[in-house]
């Protein structure tokens, strides 16, 4: 019989409670417990290395898009250059062509004055031709003959040489 002596007894049975109790608890702590802390520390590390993973990255992007900014900066300034260099060079050819244009015209500013040297000789040679040939048929009237070919010279060459030095007057 047993012999109830409050909420609590101290017998066999309790110590075998006790001793069940402390191996489940030993049982749940190999099988249990360690496996399951074993897991949340596998958990925290693999989230602590996501987070330094994901910090390095996150630098690792800061420094390529300082790195990136830096060369856009650079290709700005790049293509800045390129553009002066251009306008430079634009109006360097600028005045080339300018240049050349001057002195196109001038060769033919000279060209066209030398052309008009050579008609005013020409014209001036006509009209001493004209003339000469005037004087001859003048001095034929006043004379009445046909004078040779070796007098006509001489009083032509003679006659120009005279109305050459005389200006004429209007």
């Amino acid at each position: 019989m047993e012999v109830y002596t409050g909420l609590v007894s101290f017998g066999w049975p309790w110590f075998f409670q006790i001793a069940n109790t402390l191996i489940l608890v030993a049982l749940l702590a190999k099988f249990l417990f360690k496996p399951v802390n074993k897991m949340l520390e596998k958990r925290k590390n693999t989230i602590a290395n996501d987070l330094s993973t994901a910090e390095n990255q996150r630098v690792e992007a800061e420094a390529l898009r300082a790195d990136y900014e830096k060369k856009i900066k650079e290709i700005r300034i790049e293509a800045d250059a390129i553009l002066k260099e251009a306008r430079n060079k634009a109006d360097e050819r600028a005045k080339e062509i300018i240049q050349e244009a001057r002195d196109k015209s001038d060769d033919i500013i000279e060209k066209a004055q030398v052309e008009i040297e050579r008609n005013q000789r020409n014209a001036y040679n006509e009209l001493k031709d004209e003339v000469a040939a005037m004087a001859i048929m003048a001095a034929e009237k006043i004379i009445g003959e046909k004078m040779d070919d070796e007098l006509n010279e001489k009083l032509v060459v003679k006659f120009i040489e005279e109305a050459g030095d005389v200006k004429w007057q209007n």
